[in-house]
């Protein structure tokens, strides 16, 4: 039995950091208008794309374009995570940690996170694809770890 909860203890920890890795990769910002952000500035989360990968101004119109479009499902998928958290907290705290009910939560936060992730990998590859080889290299050698983690960073290149 002590074993059992062991497992189940070190798989909450394991779900725990992956809700963290997940919501630091969808990290929303609800804004009144699409295109601003901190208070009218127009996307400066992509000026740091734009200097740090020397991009055209052709690029720039293009990622920002794909960036705004993403935007909706960003945020969609950041309320998903958040309910799927409320909701393995809330049957802690209600229930036997070993409930039915919270294997269940704790299954929907996985396929969150799963759902999240398979996401933010189709917008990087649609960034890079407009940028030239080099610079589509450098941006998903930079973005992959952010969103596959950063155990990635770490495997040998090919594997």
């Amino acid at each position: 039995m002590k074993r059992g909860l062991l497992i189940l203890l070190l798989a909450l920890a394991a779900f725990a950091a992956a809700f963290i890795i997940t919501r630091n990769q969808c990290e929303c910002s609800v804004t009144t208008h699409p295109e601003t952000h901190d208070g009218g500035s127009l996307l400066p989360e992509l000026e740091w794309l734009r200097s740090e990968f020397k991009l055209t101004d052709e690029q720039f119109a293009k990622v920002k374009e794909q960036h705004l479009a993403y935007r909706p499902t960003c945020e969609a998928l950041c309320k998903k995570v958040v309910a799927a958290q409320k909701s393995v907290h809330a049957l802690t705290k209600a229930q036997s940690i070993a409930s039915p009910e919270l294997a269940a939560a704790l299954q929907e936060q996985a396929a969150v996170r799963v759902e999240c992730q398979q996401a933010m990998l189709k917008h990087l590859q649609k960034t890079a694809a407009v940028m030239s080889p080099e610079q589509a290299r450098q941006y998903l050698d930079t973005m992959l770890p952010q969103v596959i983690g950063s155990e990635a960073k770490h495997l040998p290149d090919g594997h």
